[in-house]
């Protein structure tokens, strides 16, 4: 079966060559060709659309529809909107809302309630497209976080974990959002590509003279929680590097503990040859008692020696490897953090279950 698309390229090249140098652009006989600025495939549905026989009000190649949509409403003074649809009863569609915070009513937010400095935008997809039932025109709906289909809301000062609904951060990390700008992104697939690299950055920037929160605190503990909405229980990322070289402390501890354990079986071996070779002398017909064997007496000052520079690297080795442990863990109590050079888990990502 031929493409229709290549021809319909095919006819336009055709036409193109019949015109020859005695082509008069002012002539009514030839007047400009109305798709010569398009693609091929886009001329092809161009051509469709002018045809005589196209259907009118069914919406095919993004014409006209007669889809019917809940209504924006009831719309409040201070705010703008731009949106793709309006019938007899007001505005349908995708929309842009300039507007002050709230996230749904009049009544809700901090605009709601007559607050300042608290612009706000509302970029929306799909009004009211994940309830459970499909509404029309006859719906009239404001902002709603749970059921509208996307959405990116923006706020200048307001309480962005409320607005979309998510849970309290676990202990370490839980911090309010009230108050506070904030923007929130939620669809049901949302997706970040970056060709060279992505990067998810917390905490102010390195701007002169430094940076602050809208309520004006510029002291911060920033976080950055990957977890599920209703997560509550999120734990430290592992930092890679860190616990590689705290892995290769242990795997030298383990490697010093199987050479200790090798050197004592050693001198296990030779004591028992020693005492192999002892020989205990004794006179009379009654028991006595005899000295130890010279060569028993020799062996004891280097073993004592031997046991006391045991000990010594022993109490040094714990030492150390209790210092290692705490630069990489920290206080099992968890008020006191590892090093920045050494410690494992991390201070600013945390993960939930």
């Amino acid at each position: 079966m031929s493409d229709p698309i290549s021809n319909f390229a095919s006819s336009k090249k055709k036409k193109e060559k019949r015109k020859g140098q005695s082509y008069n652009k002012l002539s009514d006989r030839f007047r400009k060709d109305p798709y010569q600025d398009m693609s091929d495939e886009e001329a092809l549905i161009q051509s469709e659309i002018d045809h005589d026989h196209f259907p009118k009000h069914h919406g095919l190649y993004l014409t006209a529809d007669m889809e019917d949509l809940p209504i924006f409403g009831p719309q409040g003074d201070v705010e703008v909107i731009i949106n793709r649809k309006a019938v007899g009863k007001g505005k349908c569609g995708a929309r842009i809302v300039l507007t002050k915070d709230n996230f749904g009513s009049r009544g809700t937010g901090f605009g709601g309630t007559g607050g300042t400095m608290c612009e706000a935008i509302d970029i929306v997809a799909g009004s009211l497209s994940c309830d459970t039932k499909l509404r029309n025109s006859k719906t009239l709906s404001r902002g709603n976080f749970a059921s509208d289909g996307a959405r990116i809301y923006l706020t200048e000062r307001g309480n962005i974990q409320k607005y979309f609904t998510t849970a309290v951060g676990s202990e370490p990390i839980s911090m309010s959002s009230e108050g506070k700008s904030g923007i929130g992104i939620k669809a049901d697939h949302t997706l970040v590509i970056g060709r060279e690299r992505v990067r998810i950055l917390v905490g102010f920037g390195n701007s002169h003279g430094g940076e602050r929160l809208v309520n004006q605190n510029s002291s911060v503990n920033p976080k950055i929680e990957l977890a599920r909405t209703n997560s509550t229980d999120s734990q430290p990322a592992v930092l890679g590097d860190s616990l590689v070289g705290y892995l290769r402390v242990l795997r030298k501890e383990l490697r010093d503990l199987r050479q200790y354990v090798l050197d004592l079986e050693g001198d296990l071996w030779n004591y028992k040859v020693l005492m192999a070779e002892h020989i205990h002398e004794s006179w009379g017909l009654i028991k006595v008692a005899t000295p130890p064997s010279e060569q028993c007496v020799d062996e004891l000052e280097p073993a004592l020696i031997s046991y006391m520079d045991a000990i010594k690297d022993i109490a040094t080795a714990t030492t150390n490897s209790q210092t290692e442990a705490m630069k990489a863990l920290g206080l099992e109590s968890g008020n006191v953090e590892g090093t920045d050079e050494k410690r494992i888990l991390s201070s600013t990502v945390y993960i939930g279950k």
